[in-house]
C-alpha cells in the first residue's frame, strides 16, 4: 500500500475499517525490509516511541491506543527525509506569519487604541499620553521591529510566535519548550535577551490576549468555588474539601490557603473575548458574517440560519438592541 494512502487512512477513527487498513499499511511499510520477529519502536499515543515491541504487540497498540497524530514523517520506521519532502502534508507557513506580524498585532489590539491618535511612527504620541492598552500596542510594534541580532530576519516576538505555533503543531511539552529556549540562548548572539523559560515566554505572547480563568471545583463535581462560594474551603453539597490532602469540612486560614493545592481546577475560556477576536481578524470576520451576507436566501433550508429557531433568536436580539439604544 502507498505510504501517503496509509497516512490518510490512519486519520480515520480508531476501530473503523479504514483505520485498520491504515494500520496494515503501516505494518507493511515498517516491515518491508525486516523479518517478522524484529522489534520496532511503537508510535502509539501511549508509548510515543519509548517502547520497543514485537509486530503483534505493535499492531495491538496502534489499534487500541491510536497512532501519534503528529507522527506524519515515519523516520523511525524507514521513511527518508527526501521521500517526506516530496509529498508532505501542508503545514502553516512561518514565513507568511513573520511577514504579517504587524497585521497580527493590529488585529490583536484593534479595539484598544481607537482613542489614541495614530501616525506612521511607532513612537507613542505625547499629546495626552496613550492608555495602558495602547502602550502595550506600541511596545509590541517596537519589539516586532527589533531584530534578534544585527542582520537577523527575526525579532524576538516573531521567534516566540513561531516557536509557540510549532509547539502546538508538534505537541511539545512545556519542559521541552524551555529546554529549547536554553539552547537558543547559548546558540545565538544576544541570546540572553530571550525568555528564561516557558512561563516567561508565555507572558510575552499572552499580550495578544485570549487568556483563561482558573476556577476551583469540587473534587466530586458538585459545584464551582466561584462568585459567592469563591472563599469556601469545602463543598456545600458533599462537604468534600476544596484542597488536596484535607479532611472534609476543614476550614483553612488565609496563610494556609495560599500554600494549599486545589483538588480540581476548571479552566474557563471566556467566549466573548474569543468572538471579539474572531470578528477583529480580517481573515475570519468575513467567514462569521457569511451566513448573513453571502448565503442563498430562497426559502430552502440550506443552513442553520434558515431555520425558524435562528430567525426567532435574530428577532429577539434586534428587539434587545433597540431597547438598549432607546435607553442610551
Amino acid at each position: 500500500m502507498d505510504v501517503q494512502i496509509s497516512k490518510v487512512l490512519l486519520c480515520y477513527p480508531r476501530g473503523s475499517s479504514r483505520y485498520l487498513a491504515g494500520v496494515d499499511g503501516f505494518l507493511e511499510f515498517a516491515y518491508k525490509d525486516k523479518t517478522e520477529d524484529t522489534t520496532i519502536l511503537c508510535p502509539c499515543e501511549e508509548c510515543v516511541h519509548t517502547s520497543v515491541l514485537s509486530k503483534d504487540e505493535f499492531c495491538d497498540h496502534l489499534i487500541y491506543n491510536g497512532i501519534l497524530q503528529s507522527y506524519d514523517k515515519w523516520v523511525f520506521h524507514g521513511e527518508s527525509s527526501d521521500e517526506h519532502n516530496n509529498d508532505q502534508q501542508p503545514q502553516p507557513h512561518n514565513e507568511e506569519m513573520l511577514a504579517d506580524m504587524h497585521g497580527l498585532i493590529n488585529d490583536a489590539f484593534r479595539n484598544m487604541y481607537d482613542d489614541v491618535p495614530m501616525s506612521e511612527s511607532p513612537d507613542p504620541p505625547n499629546q495626552h499620553g496613550p492608555n495602558l492598552e495602547a502602550e502595550e500596542f506600541y511596545k509590541l510594534i517596537n519589539d516586532s521591529k527589533k531584530p534578534l541580532w544585527p542582520g537577523s530576519g527575526l525579532s524576538q516576538l516573531s521567534l516566540l510566535v513561531i516557536l509557540f505555533n510549532t509547539k502546538s503543531m508538534n505537541k511539545w511539552s512545556d519542559k521541552s519548550f524551555g529546554d529549547l529556549l536554553d539552547t537558543l540562548r547559548m546558540a545565538i548572539p544576544d541570546g540572553n535577551e530571550l525568555p528564561q523559560n516557558f512561563y516567561e515566554a508565555k507572558k510575552i505572547v499572552s499580550k495578544f490576549g485570549l487568556d483563561y480563568k482558573k476556577i476551583h471545583a469540587c473534587p466530586n463535581n458538585c459545584q464551582l468555588f466561584w462568585k459567592d462560594k469563591e472563599n469556601d474551603d469545602f463543598c456545600s453539597i458533599c462537604k468534600a474539601s476544596r484542597w488536596k490532602d484535607k479532611e472534609p469540612e476543614t476550614k483553612l486560614t488565609k496563610k494556609e490557603r495560599k500554600k494549599a493545592t486545589p483538588s480540581k481546577v476548571l479552566r474557563y475560556f471566556p467566549i466573548k473575548d474569543r468572538l471579539k477576536r474572531l470578528f477583529m481578524c480580517k481573515e475570519t470576520a468575513p467567514l462569521l458574517r457569511w451566513h448573513h451576507e453571502e448565503r442563498i436566501k430562497d426559502g430552502a433550508l440550506r443552513h442553520p440560519a434558515d431555520s425558524p429557531a435562528w430567525k426567532v433568536l435574530d428577532e429577539r436580539l434586534k428587539m434587545h438592541d433597540c431597547h438598549v439604544l432607546l435607553q442610551q
